[in-house]
């Protein structure tokens, strides 16, 4: 509703949610979120169940360049849903690498820190976040002079139910953006470290490339929103899986449950279900029973959150940006994450002034690290040679597949320019 991604998985979803709430269908977009989520992790629930052994045994073919494959993709994805050009994507894209370089490399070696003490440990996501989207949104909204950021006209649409049983209707008219979402953030999530951003992206990107109104994208339809949410909640049962079978972390809350189970002296893995299966099994009921309770404090919320996000922006902007700064505080207790908050803010306002892609840069940053550590290992690995990316069978498949995607997002980008030059010239 205020276009501030609560999570980076939830990047993808505010490109078309909050220009539906700025059409006053705040309810609507509310629904669409709650009910993908909901349907998008019920059903990979049962996924992880009837299929946590043999998933996590695919999962383990992958090395190295595999994983480096896997990121190429998700750039190719990137580019291929963002309307400002391959140029600006791809110079969005090298910003975010050189971002995440910042900090400690995987040998302790400082990089771009440029004597700054702040900046060894790097530049955390929650911080670089909250500047890029929510300082910036904040500074446009002042400077449109937004009397209120979600419209008055939102809080006598349909809420509650009557939101979500529209929502349910619109997911049910497109089950082939529903299953094709789902097996993206379920299968994404299997693979260790590489979470919902990831799949939220591809999914959204695979929608965009697969309608038949791409040039719709971004501009508040349910497609986008139904792939976002969907990838992103399938993610989550997905990363149970290496953990359970094998004892892998599929993210970084998965591997906080490890530390969770060896206090209670449990070791996740294939013994965990032939010693104590009812640990696993609660797991899974758990996973249920926490999906089931979303949505029913979804509806019971969604009318609060809709008034409360429609006052005045005078009282809303700085009780937002005082959340904010508290939030980047409290990831480590550093007046430094504040500052960088509020510098990454005004680059932010920049950067959408002149209409520079941010999606590209938050993608690179996140998957920088994944991408450099195992191409770094696959090098190792193979003694220099990049041979085996090439005829690995899973990496080749998934370097296809990412040319695949570039040529479909160049070819939309493309259709979508001359269109709007036959409207401009008419």
């Amino acid at each position: 509703m205020i276009n501030i991604p609560g999570t980076p998985s939830s990047i993808a979803t505010t490109f078309d949610a909050y220009p539906m709430s700025k059409r006053g269908e705040s309810a609507k977009a509310l629904g669409l979120g709650l009910m993908s989520s909901f349907l998008g992790g019920f059903i990979a629930i049962f996924l992880m169940i009837v299929a946590t052994y043999a998933i996590a045994q695919f999962a383990l073919k992958f090395g190295p360049y595999e994983y480096f494959a896997l990121g190429v993709l998700a750039f190719a994805g990137c580019m291929s849903i963002i309307e400002g050009g391959f140029i600006k994507n791809a110079i969005s894209l090298i910003v975010g690498f050189m971002l995440s370089m910042i900090g400690m490399d995987i040998t302790g070696v400082r990089r771009l820190t440029f004597g700054i003490r702040g900046l060894a440990a790097g530049i955390d996501i929650l911080p670089l976040l909250i500047g890029l989207f929510g300082i910036s949104e904040i500074m446009i909204a002042i400077e449109k002079r937004t009397q209120n950021i979600v419209p008055l006209e939102a809080r006598k649409a349909g809420m509650g139910l009557k939101a979500v049983s529209w929502a349910l209707k619109e997911i049910l008219r497109q089950p082939a953006n529903f299953i094709r979402s789902m097996i993206v953030g379920f299968v994404t999530g299997v693979f260790p470290g590489v979470g919902g951003a990831t799949s939220s992206v591809l999914a959204y990107g695979l929608a965009k490339s697969s309608s038949k109104h791409p040039e719709k994208f971004g501009t508040g339809i349910p497609d986008g929103i139904i792939a976002s949410e969907v990838a992103n909640n399938a993610t989550i049962p997905g990363a149970l899986v290496p953990l359970l079978s094998l004892g892998i972390p599929g993210d970084s809350v998965t591997a906080m449950m490890i530390g969770g189970f060896m206090i209670h002296g449990l070791f996740p893995g294939p013994l965990l279900f032939r010693d104590s299966p009812q640990y696993a099994y609660t797991v899974f009921a758990a996973q249920l029973v926490g999906i089931i309770v979303m949505v029913i404090i979804g509806i019971l919320l969604m009318k609060f959150l809709i008034y409360s996000l429609s006052i005045k922006s005078y009282y809303l902007f700085p009780a937002i940006a005082a959340c904010m700064a508290i939030g980047a505080y409290g990831l480590y207790n550093r007046i430094f994450d504040i500052w960088i908050v509020f510098i990454f803010g005004l680059i932010g306002y920049v950067l959408r002034k002149i209409e520079f892609p941010l999606v590209p840069l938050i993608t690179a940053f996140i998957l920088g690290p994944i991408v450099e550590k195992n191409f770094r290992q696959g090098l190792a690995m193979y003694d220099g040679s990049l041979k085996p990316l090439f005829t690995r069978p899973i990496s080749l498949s998934l370097l296809i597949g990412a040319a695949i995607l570039f040529a479909l997002g160049w070819y939309i980008n493309v259709k979508a320019a001359r269109t709007a030059k036959k409207l401009a010239g008419s």
